[in-house]
Protein backbone atom coordinates (compact mmCIF):
# COMPACT_ATOMS: atom_id res chain seq x y z
CA UNK A 1 0.00 0.00 0.00
CA UNK A 2 1.47 3.14 -1.28
CA UNK A 3 1.42 6.02 1.49
CA UNK A 4 0.43 9.79 0.61
CA UNK A 5 0.90 13.05 2.19
CA UNK A 6 -1.76 14.85 2.12
CA UNK A 7 -2.38 18.73 2.60
CA UNK A 8 -3.52 18.46 6.13
CA UNK A 9 -0.75 15.65 6.76
CA UNK A 10 2.01 17.83 5.80
CA UNK A 11 0.41 21.03 7.37
CA UNK A 12 -0.05 19.42 10.56
CA UNK A 13 3.14 18.05 10.59
CA UNK A 14 4.94 21.24 9.77
CA UNK A 15 2.76 22.90 12.43
CA UNK A 16 3.82 19.95 15.01
CA UNK A 17 7.90 20.56 13.90
CA UNK A 18 8.11 23.95 14.60
CA UNK A 19 6.16 23.80 18.18
CA UNK A 20 9.13 21.42 19.13
CA UNK A 21 12.03 23.63 17.34
CA UNK A 22 10.53 26.42 19.14
CA UNK A 23 10.25 24.26 22.37
CA UNK A 24 13.95 23.93 21.68
CA UNK A 25 13.56 19.55 21.44
CA UNK A 26 14.69 17.07 19.47
CA UNK A 27 12.39 14.41 18.41
CA UNK A 28 14.06 12.08 21.18
CA UNK A 29 13.57 14.74 23.80
CA UNK A 30 9.74 15.02 22.76
CA UNK A 31 9.68 11.68 22.86
CA UNK A 32 10.98 11.19 26.48
CA UNK A 33 8.89 13.91 27.65
CA UNK A 34 5.47 12.87 25.98
CA UNK A 35 6.12 9.06 26.30
CA UNK A 36 5.76 9.39 22.10
CA UNK A 37 8.20 6.78 20.43
CA UNK A 38 10.53 8.67 17.96
CA UNK A 39 9.62 7.13 15.28
CA UNK A 40 6.17 8.01 15.97
CA UNK A 41 6.70 11.84 15.91
CA UNK A 42 8.63 11.29 12.90
CA UNK A 43 5.83 10.02 11.04
CA UNK A 44 3.77 12.55 12.68
CA UNK A 45 6.44 15.42 11.53
CA UNK A 46 6.50 13.78 7.96
CA UNK A 47 2.48 13.66 7.61
CA UNK A 48 3.13 9.84 7.21
CA UNK A 49 0.21 8.96 10.03
CA UNK A 50 -2.56 10.97 11.47
CA UNK A 51 -2.39 11.06 15.24
CA UNK A 52 -4.97 10.04 17.43
CA UNK A 53 -7.03 12.24 19.83
CA UNK A 54 -4.68 10.98 22.62
CA UNK A 55 -1.58 11.28 21.35
CA UNK A 56 -2.51 14.78 20.75
CA UNK A 57 -3.51 15.21 24.33
CA UNK A 58 -0.34 14.08 25.66
CA UNK A 59 1.45 16.71 22.94
CA UNK A 60 -0.77 19.76 24.15
CA UNK A 61 0.16 18.40 28.16
CA UNK A 62 3.76 17.71 27.35
CA UNK A 63 4.18 21.39 25.81
CA UNK A 64 0.84 23.31 28.00
CA UNK A 65 0.41 24.69 24.87
CA UNK A 66 -2.24 27.82 24.73
CA UNK A 67 -5.20 27.21 23.98
CA UNK A 68 -5.24 28.60 20.20
CA UNK A 69 -2.50 25.97 19.54
CA UNK A 70 -3.81 22.92 20.56
CA UNK A 71 -6.99 23.78 19.10
CA UNK A 72 -5.35 24.61 15.54
CA UNK A 73 -3.35 21.18 15.55
CA UNK A 74 -7.06 19.11 16.51
CA UNK A 75 -8.78 21.43 13.85
CA UNK A 76 -5.62 20.31 11.07
CA UNK A 77 -5.60 16.24 12.57
CA UNK A 78 -9.43 16.23 12.38
CA UNK A 79 -9.39 17.92 8.37
CA UNK A 80 -6.61 15.28 7.97
CA UNK A 81 -9.08 12.11 9.13
CA UNK A 82 -11.95 13.73 7.63
CA UNK A 83 -10.30 13.28 4.26
CA UNK A 84 -9.01 9.86 4.62
CA UNK A 85 -12.82 9.10 5.66
CA UNK A 86 -14.08 10.28 2.39
CA UNK A 87 -11.46 9.02 0.39
CA UNK A 88 -12.31 5.34 1.60
CA UNK A 89 -15.97 5.75 1.28
CA UNK A 90 -15.31 7.01 -2.33
CA UNK A 91 -13.06 4.11 -2.71
CA UNK A 92 -15.69 1.59 -1.59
Amino acid sequence: MERTVTREGASFGVLLRNIRLDRGMTQEQLGEASGLSVRSIRDLERGMSCPRVSTLRLLTQTWNLPESQGAELHRLARAWRDRARQRRAAGD
